[in-house]
């Protein structure tokens, strides 16, 4: 068995992101040993079948925290709970990898920044933290940034804990790495429950991983550009050679691209930043709502497309 796993899933409404992720990891999987797997949050037969040729284990989710009934559940926010229980769904592997399906993978190279870290059962991820985020420049951009913050984690843990941690980063583990004989995962799962015993909150998986970081160690944080965060800041496009930097003069590769935030896709697709503009897709892959802004960032026309559709 190969000791790594990469993992993420998605439902219908979210799959052309997914597919955009699974073709970006074609390149990286032969270099890592590496085997994907993907939970499936109410795909369509349509879009199983195409998983069924790409990935090496599809997968259902069970309720494991008793949340199906808790105000303000939908399915995905079962694949925010699955993330504390990976080697429990998947066992058998020396390593995990947690991706979003609204990331992809730019710079292969960027995967070695998680895996080898997380081979000797340290948790890499990125704190959402860079010079050229908003809430570091715009003092209202920070103020209801830390706001959000102290709300997020007082409904999860008190404001005891929002006190102590509400001024730090939040570490986004919507790319994650981890070995299956971390500490953290039996601590993440009690802070998970925990957390849950408040009811659902926005960032429930998140604030428990990093609660439990803080707690016992064993945290490996990575520069911005490893997972940069595009609903702060959109990245620049190189104009030589079509690759994503850093918004700065200096900007280095981002080596993976987050497209974040739904309210900030119609901007992604209008500025082609699918993976590969998306070319992969036909528009009715696309939710409708965002079929123009997805066509209007193409850089090749759909066949048969004709000026003014």
């Amino acid at each position: 068995m190969p000791k790594l796993v990469i993992v993420t899933g998605s439902d219908s409404n979210m799959f052309y992101l997914a597919k955009g992720l699974i073709l970006s990891l074609r390149r990286v999987l032969p270099l890592h040993d590496a085997e994907l797997a993907f939970f499936d949050l109410g795909c369509t037969p349509q879009e199983l079948a195409w998983l069924e040729a790409r990935t090496h284990k599809l997968l259902r989710l069970k309720d494991d925290f008793s949340i199906a009934n808790m105000q303000g559940f939908q399915p995905y926010r079962l694949g925010q709970a699955c993330r504390a229980l990976l080697p429990k769904y998947l066992p058998g592997y020396s390593s995990y990898m947690w991706m979003d399906a609204d990331v992809w993978v730019q710079d292969p190279t960027v995967m070695k920044q998680f895996t080898d870290p997380a081979e000797k059962n340290l948790t890499a991820i990125v704190p959402e933290c860079d010079v050229a985020y908003a809430f570091l420049r715009e003092p209202a951009s920070a103020l209801q940034f830390h706001r959000y913050k102290f709300h997020q984690w007082t409904a999860s843990y008190g404001e005891d804990d929002a006190r102590k941690y509400a001024l730090l980063p939040i570490f986004n583990n919507g790319v994650f790495a981890m070995g299956a004989q971390s500490p953290i995962w039996s601590l993440w799962e009690r802070n998970m429950a925990l957390s849950l015993q408040r009811g659902l909150t926005a960032l429930f998986d998140q604030l428990s991983l990093q609660k439990s970081l803080l707690e016992a160690g064993g945290l490996h944080a990575l520069p911005s550009r490893a997972n940069w965060m595009s609903h702060y800041t959109l990245p620049y496009r190189r104009v030589e050679d079509s690759v994503w930097v850093e918004p700065r003069s200096s900007g280095q590769p981002i080596g993976i691209v987050h497209l974040i935030a739904a309210v900030r896709r119609e901007t992604y697709l209008r500025r082609g930043m699918l993976y590969d503009d998306g070319d992969y897709l036909s528009p009715d892959e696309v939710p409708e709502n965002l079929r123009a802004a997805f066509l209007a960032g193409r850089r090749r026309p759909v066949i048969g497309e004709g000026p003014g559709t």
